[in-house]
């Protein structure tokens, strides 16, 4: 649909308080579903920028306009538990609690929207519902979300991360991939159990040492040589614990890891494999083996019309030398995946790093920054998109 104004115009227009707002919340960073800080900051401008606000826990929604499809545009809103090493002079006034993932630019950027809109809800040819989403690091606050309502009647959604996400694009660029874009974010957690001894006397105990280091080399060729090299998946171990002597052999050695896959049939073939490979070497090694799946984020899988339509608005929006369309989907999770499960949409990504300005840190690093000037490209193309998105039709989402 046709906006009766222009985007990256009305985005420059609001860019030093979308900037204004970033910091803002980068001061106050909140982990998890209870942002108690962060969410009564974003209702209050909310509200000072004219708008009625739904809240649910520290989920908050703003609904605009008063005809035609009803198209949701989503930012979260939760920190990380990371002590803050920028030195910024905004930095995180928490101690152990950083927004180094960008969240607190997708929030602002939302806010940016809604300055745009607020006084011209009126001319509006479709609803804008803006989304404010506590908990996407790992506590499925988009679940929590839906479950409020703030999903329903939303015929399409859009929704954009900043950071260094992607080896295919440049700063200032941003990347679209219709189908999978981001992986599921499964963990793991696992012991083996066996009886202790003198480190002298292998013999004389059941040590579950070797049968965890075998566990871990062979985790490696469920990816390698059982699953096609086209299908993607990456099996780490990142946490293991056995022992506290240099002569005790422990009688349990416990791990914990992530699988990440992009598509239903090998998720659950993943799980399935470690399990019995678990099993198997414990046997093996006369162990008892524990082991516990716990099912993260699905893989996030964008609607092909609707990111067809979303590149095009920020092709349009941004310029074509700033829009890739990307070949490879990344093996990070994100739960914007639940919404894309129950109606069509998009999620993109920009690149907000300035190597020249020392910018050039990864998302969740202590020192993670990202160049602020970058920020209107996020409101302008969400806007564009959204515009974009309330002319797709039907709306069942079935062509993924």
């Amino acid at each position: 649909m046709k906006l009766p104004f222009d985007c990256a115009d009305e985005a420059a227009r609001v860019l030093p308080r979308v900037v204004q707002w970033r910091r803002a919340l980068h001061r106050i960073p909140e982990a998890g579903l209870d942002l108690p800080l962060t969410t009564d900051y974003l209702e209050r401008e909310l509200r000072a920028l004219g708008l009625s606000t739904a809240r649910a826990g520290s989920a908050l929604a703003a609904e605009l306009g008063f005809r035609g499809p009803t198209v949701a545009i989503r930012a979260d809103t939760d920190a990380l538990p990371v002590a803050e090493e920028t030195g910024l002079e905004f930095a995180s006034g928490r101690p152990g609690f950083m927004h180094a993932c960008g969240h607190d630019a997708h929030a602002a950027a939302l806010l940016g929207v809604a300055a745009i809109l607020a006084g011209r809800r009126s001319e509006l040819p479709f609803r804008v519902r803006l989304i404010f989403q506590p908990g996407e690091e790992g506590f499925f606050g988009a679940r929590d979300v839906i479950a409020a309502g703030f999903l329903d009647d939303v015929a399409a959604i859009v929704g954009a991360h900043v950071g260094d996400l992607s080896e295919e694009l440049a700063p200032g660029q941003a990347g679209f991939l219709a189908g999978p874009m981001m992986a599921a974010s499964d963990r793991f957690e696992g012991r083996f159990v066996g009886s202790g001894g003198h480190g002298s006397a292998p013999h004389r105990a059941r040590d579950p040492i070797p049968a965890l280091a075998r566990f871990i080399l062979d985790s490696q060729e469920i990816a390698a040589r059982e699953l096609a090299a086209t299908d993607s998946c990456v099996v780490s171990v990142c946490s293991v614990s056995a022992g506290e002597a240099h002569n005790v052999i422990p009688g349990v050695a416990s791990f914990r890891g992530t699988a990440r896959t992009l598509r239903p049939d090998s998720r659950a073939f993943v799980e399935r494999r470690l399990s019995e490979l678990g099993k198997g070497i414990a046997a093996a090694h006369g162990l008892e083996f524990e082991w516990h799946w716990l099912g993260g984020y699905p893989p996030l899988v964008n609607e092909v019309r609707a990111t067809r339509a979303a590149m095009e608005a920020a092709r349009e929006t941004l310029g074509p030398d700033k829009v890739v369309e990307l070949r490879y989907p990344i093996m990070g999770g994100e739960d914007f995946a639940y919404y894309l499960e129950r109606v069509p949409g998009c999620f993109w990504f920009l690149d907000t790093q300035a190597p020249e300005r020392g910018i050039d840190k990864p998302n969740h690093n202590p020192r993670f920054d990202l160049d602020e000037s970058l920020l209107g490209r996020v409101v302008a193309v969400n806007l564009a998109a959204a515009a974009r998105l309330a002319d797709l039709p039907g709306g069942s989402g079935t062509d993924r």
